[in-house]
């Protein structure tokens, strides 16, 4: 069933390769609205088909993307039917020193996906279509230093009063040193501009934000980052305000460990940017080679319009049934805080089953 496909022409040779990918979820969710006081069960079916496709030729990369989210729901008042695409595609070429390249794509979801919640409080279901542009480049300016850019245009428009429909220009601007095959250094300075679609109901800002870091291989085994900076946002009160984070990633011969905090800005639905503070860790464990379990928390402060506070800890097992088959369970406990509410909470268990294909 793979399918790889190569059509000769000497150096600029094209050659696909593609892959595909199924999975069907059955998911009970307690309180999917996280509300305080309303709280309505809903059971959800999600089957998400998805295909990429990669061309390669000479130095050059040609990469296309289709999916499809389809969502039912047993009580559609609450939590809508849905059929989000998502298409991406992408060039890119290698150069002596580094590359260049473009990307674009075009998404919908769910205003109820954590996506969209990092950021806000979300009154009701409804559908965030964001479109994007974007480039970067790298070059290598000597045997240790390397320049890099990446920019991008956003478009991310919403159908609901709760959340206000905005254009995001941004740029960052690096440096990496190579210190050493254990140690690189780099800094950063990031700026991006926020242009809400209706004036009313926002105000148009600017958000500049260097920082420094390093990149760490601790041992063959262990590696992180760790960095530090300042943001500031213009016309906001007070001086520039302390950014930041941590990352850490384990891999054992039988288990994985994966840690995150940090606080960055970011252009949100939520009118402006916002500042979120976030703490997440991961932890998984091969039971045998084809079983394996995990456990997972995270916590998160957004300070919006709307300031709120979410944590969320779970639980999984998978087990592959074949090599293109794996069926997972998982159960969720999550939690909102917000002034002047009552704590919400919810409870979510899934089933899921995907098909997958490397070379489909």
């Amino acid at each position: 069933m793979g399918l790889s496909l190569c059509f000769s022409g000497g150096a600029n040779a094209a050659i696909w390769h593609s892959a595909a990918a199924v999975s069907t979820t059955v998911e009970h969710d307690s309180n999917p609205l996280l509300s305080s006081d309303n709280k309505t069960a809903v059971t959800r079916t999600r089957v998400a088909p998805n295909y990429k496709l990669t061309g390669t030729f000479g130095r050059d990369e040609l990469r296309a993307g289709f999916g499809l989210h389809l969502e039912r729901s047993s009580d559609s008042s609450i939590v809508s039917d849905r059929e989000d695409p998502n298409l991406q595609l992408a060039w890119q070429r290698e150069t002596e020193t580094g590359g260049f390249g473009l990307t674009s794509g075009y998404s919908e979801i769910s205003t109820l996906s954590e996506a969209v919640e990092q950021t806000g409080v979300v009154a009701g279901d409804g559908t965030q279509k964001t479109y994007s542009l974007g480039g970067n480049w790298s070059s290598a300016i000597s045997e240790r230093n390397t320049l890099a850019n990446n920019s991008e245009y956003k478009r991310v428009e919403y159908d609901i009063d709760s959340q206000t429909s905005y254009d995001n220009v941004s740029t960052s601007f690096s440096w990496n040193y190579a210190w050493s095959e254990r140690i690189e250094p780099f800094t950063r300075f990031a700026l991006s501009r926020y242009e809400p679609q209706d004036s009313t109901s926002a105000t148009s800002s600017n958000s500049y934000t260097p920082s420094a870091g390093v990149q760490l291989k601790i041992s063959e085994r262990l590696e992180g980052s760790v960095y530090a900076g300042v943001n500031k946002v213009s016309g906001s009160e007070g001086g520039p305000s302390g950014q930041g984070g941590v990352d850490l990633h384990y891999e054992g011969e039988r288990f994985e460990v994966n840690f995150d905090a940090g606080r960055s800005t970011v252009a949100s639905g939520d009118g402006g940017f916002t500042e979120v503070s976030s703490l997440s860790a991961a932890w998984s464990y091969a039971i045998d080679e084809v079983s394996r379990a995990g456990l997972s928390a995270a916590w998160q402060d957004s300070k919006g319009e709307t300031p709120n506070t979410t944590q969320n800890f779970g639980a999984w097992a998978s087990r592959e049934l074949s090599p293109f088959w794996v069926t997972r369970l998982s159960l969720m406990y999550k939690q909102r805080q917000q002034d002047g509410l009552s704590d919400a909470t919810a409870n979510v268990l899934g089933l899921t089953l995907t098909y997958s294909h490397p070379d489909f």
